[in-house]
């Protein structure tokens, strides 16, 4: 080996804190929320979508709210993600069970009836409603009508960001305890091809607040590096996107413990570290769930898989050790 081949301490240590550097300088600028311009635009198109709900008879007739949920709502949008998510409420419940639920003896104890139309009923009335709301106000090239789930108005450049508004009804998820019967409250969502999801927005929202002060205010730091990193995959070609959503990714990130010794770089890499290991636990993949302590992480209702998680895992880890 000649002079220049041999490995000089000085220079490798100086190295490796180099790349350290240039990696804890990337991930502060990752870590941050959207800037304050770019969440003027969000809250303006919020404003926007609020304020247009009472000009539809049937829409206020029929009672329905709009409320926040998503990356904006849950403080994990990074930063050039100035889009915004909403649903509009129907007050008409739709209730699903658990398996072990006897049906008809839940619906004695707790009252239910089903008079009215069906979910599919509701959700492409209220579809048309609004699809007629939003292009009389903005125009039709700036509605898209086509989306699965959502009706998504387009952005105006400076001025305010795109909406994606989800028609839904409330849901009401019926569990046998062992001693009585538990409901818990979420939204029933019918997507134009007829699947059926069941989300549970507001219980997300309220268990990431409190994983965020158990964290020091570091959970939802992580959730906007790896979702950055994520992106950088994709660019790469790595991965897809529609394999590693946004909301994986979250839920992914919300097995973060604390470590006080962690420097940013450090506390990312051992959070890609955590996830890979828990992929790989067949007793963990089985247990996972949602943030909203509800839905299976994995499972053949969801839009991804356990593989797609876990090449994202390698492929964060190989690009943070690169």
């Amino acid at each position: 080996m000649n002079y220049q081949q041999q490995s000089n301490p000085f220079s490798d240590a100086f190295a490796r804190a180099r790349s350290r550097q240039s990696w804890n300088e990337r991930l502060t600028h990752w870590e941050k929320p959207a800037s304050d311009s770019e969440e003027g635009m969000i809250e303006r198109a919020a404003s926007n979508i609020r304020k247009l709900m009472p000009g539809n008879a049937w829409l206020t007739s029929e009672r329905v709210q709009i409320a926040p949920q998503g990356s904006y709502h849950n403080n994990t949008n990074v930063r050039q993600e100035s889009d915004l998510d909403l649903r509009a409420v129907h007050p008409s419940i739709r209730v699903e069970y658990a398996q072990d639920v006897r049906v008809e003896s839940a619906n004695v104890v707790l009252g239910y009836t089903f008079p009215g139309p069906t979910l599919g009923q509701i959700v492409a009335q209220m579809r048309s409603e609004m699809a007629s709301l939003f292009t009389r106000q903005f125009g039709a090239l700036n509605v898209e009508t086509d989306g699965n789930k959502a009706i998504r108005v387009k952005s105006v450049p400076g001025s305010r960001a795109p909406v994606d508004v989800v028609p839904c009804s409330r849901l009401h998820y019926v569990q046998w305890d062992g001693y009585r019967y538990v409901v818990t409250e979420g939204v029933a969502i019918q997507a134009r091809n007829g699947t059926i999801t069941f989300n549970f927005p507001d219980q997300h929202h309220g268990n990431g607040i409190q994983k965020r002060a158990r964290t020091q205010l570091r959970f939802k730091r992580n959730v906007r590096m790896l979702k950055r990193l994520r992106d950088e995959l994709v660019e790469d070609g790595a991965i897809k996107t529609e394999e590693v959503p946004s909301f994986l990714v979250e839920c992914l990130v919300y097995s973060y413990f604390l470590v006080e010794t962690d420097d940013t770089y450090d506390r990312l890499l051992r959070v890609v570290t955590c996830i890979h290991e828990q992929l790989n636990d067949a007793s963990w993949v089985g247990a996972a769930r949602e943030i909203n302590g509800v839905k299976l992480l994995f499972g053949s209702h969801q839009g991804w898989t356990l593989d797609a998680a876990k090449k994202f895992s390698v492929e964060a880890w190989v690009r943070l050790m690169a």
